[in-house]
């Protein structure tokens, strides 16, 4: 069977023995299960990069960032190629930001340095030439909406998206001792999953909310 929308509800409908239930109901049931993984967990599969410009003599972004963006992993300088630089160092709050640097006091012109993410990115100077960086970032899942719609979860980890609609769907007909039969499998392949697709491949030890292990 194809992994896509439609057979995904055929599945639910099947495995839940209510030919009544509601498409909308089984739509939303998977799209909350993969926005909440994806919301949760920084993973290969939402994770994405943009190329940008700092023009000379400005201290922000030339084009906007993506519509799809959550929020910032890294920024490098690409080039030119002598100011190549990692600019996740030189990262600050906006707080701290604000105590040292204001839209009204730039200091100075300069190479890219310090920065911070509020509405926008910023840079503490004004870029001394033209400057290519590359923002890696954390993108929110696309909705599944038309019935040939593909998600954003592999199918080898379809049980994973089946268990979390079900136990959502369970949930809304307020049948929560049936809903709870598939938290400890659901925990486990949730657990399996990050482990398969996190953004920290080479040490991946940390805690996965509502797992029974480390991963």
């Amino acid at each position: 069977m194809a992994y896509q929308l439609s057979d995904l509800q055929s599945k639910l409908q099947t495995q839940i023995g209510d030919p009544n239930l509601s498409s909308s109901i089984t739509l939303d049931a998977l799209n909350y299960t993969e926005q909440n993984i994806f919301n949760t967990f920084d993973l290969t599969l939402n994770s994405a990069q943009q190329t940008n410009t700092v023009t000379s003599g400005t201290n922000v972004l030339a084009s906007a960032l993506p519509s799809n963006f959550q929020r910032i992993v890294n920024i490098r300088v690409t080039s030119p190629t002598n100011a190549v630089d990692n600019l996740k160092k030189y990262y600050l709050s906006p707080d701290q930001f604000r105590e040292n640097f204001s839209s009204t006091v730039i200091i100075g012109t300069g190479p890219l340095t310090y920065w911070t993410y509020w509405t926008g990115v910023e840079f503490g100077n004004n870029a001394d030439q033209t400057y290519t960086v590359s923002i890696d970032y954390i993108k929110s899942p696309t909705l599944l909406s038309s019935s040939t719609d593909v998600p954003t979860v592999p199918q080898s980890f379809e049980e994973l998206l089946i268990l979390g609609a079900k136990i959502r769907i369970y949930e809304q007909k307020e049948d929560f001792d049936y809903a709870s039969q598939f938290t400890n499998r659901y925990a486990d392949l949730l657990e399996a999953f990050v482990a398969r697709y996190s953004t920290r491949q080479v040490d991946i030890q940390g805690n996965v909310p509502g797992s029974r292990m480390r991963v």
